[in-house]
């Protein structure tokens, strides 16, 4: 799977758990929305359960990894605002700034 990994982002490069923790965590809303859709958009009382069911397995992973980003500091959903967005700006930053 390391080696799927490298092939993909570059031999050179290492990604990080965070960023791991962020794409779950974006799969997982995708995920949600798709099947909360599903869900309303049924046509039978059964497709909704099984729907519904997937549903709360997807919420409670989502719920997961939340929780193991607070835990790590990688998110501070209790931080004043301003820090946040300062944060925030200063990470971007990073991203777009070849070598910082």
């Amino acid at each position: 799977m390391a080696s799927l990994i490298n092939a993909i982002i570059g031999a050179n490069k290492q990604m990080e758990d965070q960023t791991i923790a962020n794409q779950l965590l974006a799969g997982s809303t995708a995920a949600a929305n798709a099947y909360l859709a599903a869900v309303l958009a049924a046509a039978t009382p059964e497709i909704q359960t099984m729907y519904s069911s997937s549903l709360n397995q997807i919420v409670t992973g989502h719920g997961t990894i939340k929780k193991l980003c607070i835990n790590k500091n990688w998110y501070k959903p209790y931080e004043v605002p301003k820090q946040q967005l300062t944060e925030s700006f200063m990470e971007s930053q990073t991203v777009i700034t070849p070598n910082a």
